[in-house]
């Protein structure tokens, strides 16, 4: 693995994720959005998992961004009033508090990783995550019918 297209990589992961957040354009946040989970399968391809790699993108990068397109355009809400300042405070603290744990905790194994076949992780997938992906989807479908109901309310 090249380190440095892992970090350029990284870098361009926190540009757009950073867009997504602060622009006002909806659009522009859910295109951001979705570039962000495509250069994520590639930090994933980059660390040598390409069937978590194939799962972020076929999932993260490209369902994810449509749906959120389809409650954009539905509900007719194309801008956002942007963060507000307590909002920036939060994401920095949450930031900061997040870079203390990973200090901390990142870094005290072997070194090593140890790989694990598609077939591994989809038994423990279905296995072991199996709930917080149905809750998933649920809250996923929850959205949508929100979604429409919202936009019906408007159009009537």
């Amino acid at each position: 693995m090249s380190l440095t297209a892992f970090y350029a990589l990284a870098a361009f992961v926190l540009v757009f994720a950073i867009l997504a957040v602060t622009t006002a354009s909806m659009v522009r946040a859910a295109l951001s959005l979705a570039i962000t989970f495509f250069l994520i399968a590639g930090l994933y391809l980059l660390l040598g998992s390409p069937a978590l790699a194939a799962i972020q993108f076929m999932v993260n990068a490209s369902a994810i961004p449509i749906m959120t397109l389809f409650i954009i355009m539905m509900t007719q809400s194309r801008t956002s009033a942007g963060p507000r300042s307590w909002q920036i405070v939060a994401g920095l603290l949450a930031a900061a508090a997040a870079l203390v744990f990973f200090k901390g905790n990142v870094g005290h194994g072997d070194g090593q990783i140890t790989p694990v076949s598609p077939e591994t992780l989809g038994v423990n997938l279905l296995q072991a995550a199996l709930l917080p992906f149905e809750v998933a989807s649920v809250l996923l479908l929850l959205a949508m019918v929100g979604a429409i109901v919202l936009a019906r309310r408007r159009a009537g």
